[in-house]
């Protein structure tokens, strides 16, 4: 991964992170304070680190997925260049979707998977030990979410197992401190400034979208 991809994956990740992702993850974040209510702070700050390294490992998980299907894809020079071109135009699109939040934005986050992985987020809360706990955390990661959709169409770009797993992994690390954080100080953001952050996110998206587009576009002459 270049330094450009690095730091795109990074921005996104904690601009987003402290505007879309806590809201996206609240009832996720609701399950996780019921097992947490009744320990120490250094046993929440524990299983909270451990919850969330559980989902990283999803999104890593999905990261070589999506890496070993952009590999598949990729057998040529030319069909690397149709895959930006699609993926550009698919990252402009789950970029205006977000922005706009509608209809194209409810079909991107399907209800019926949310729906699906919520129940079973229920019956892993149910489960009063450790294994329902990381469970809740690894459920969380599958949650359908277009900021999640960016990064993963940024593995399949990268046509590599092992670079698709990178990518998640940066970013699942990078939403750590607003997700560790936010009952310490999420609170105190203003608003208007979540919104800055995520509309500053969205901009790198659609930015990257064009400039994948534009790249798959000359890589065809």
């Amino acid at each position: 991964m270049d330094f450009v991809n690095f730091t795109t994956v990074v921005s996104v990740a904690i601009l987003s992170s402290f505007s879309h992702c806590v809201g996206m993850c609240g009832g996720f974040l609701t399950l996780q304070s019921l097992f947490l209510r009744d320990k120490n702070n250094a046993e929440i700050f524990l299983l909270t680190a451990i919850y969330h390294l559980a989902r990283i490992f999803a999104y890593t998980l999905l990261g070589a997925i999506f890496g070993a299907f952009g590999g598949i894809l990729v057998f040529s020079a030319s069909s690397r260049a149709l895959l930006f071109f699609i993926i550009g135009i698919l990252l402009v699109l789950i970029g205006a979707a977000l922005w706009l939040r509608g209809g194209i934005l409810n079909f991107i986050e399907n209800g019926k998977i949310s729906k699906f992985i919520t129940q079973n987020a229920i019956k892993a809360s149910k489960i009063s030990n450790i294994f329902g706990f990381i469970l809740l955390g690894f459920l969380n990661g599958l949650l359908p979410c277009g900021v999640v959709y960016y990064f993963a169409a940024m593995a399949i770009t990268a046509a590599s197992t092992l670079k698709g797993m990178l990518i998640m992994l940066i970013f699942g690390l990078s939403t750590m401190p607003a997700m560790m954080s936010i009952a310490v100080f999420f609170r105190f953001i203003d608003e208007k400034f979540k919104q800055i952050m995520f509309k500053i996110s969205l901009v790198i998206i659609i930015s990257n979208g064009i400039y994948l587009t534009f790249l798959g576009y000359m890589a065809n002459g």
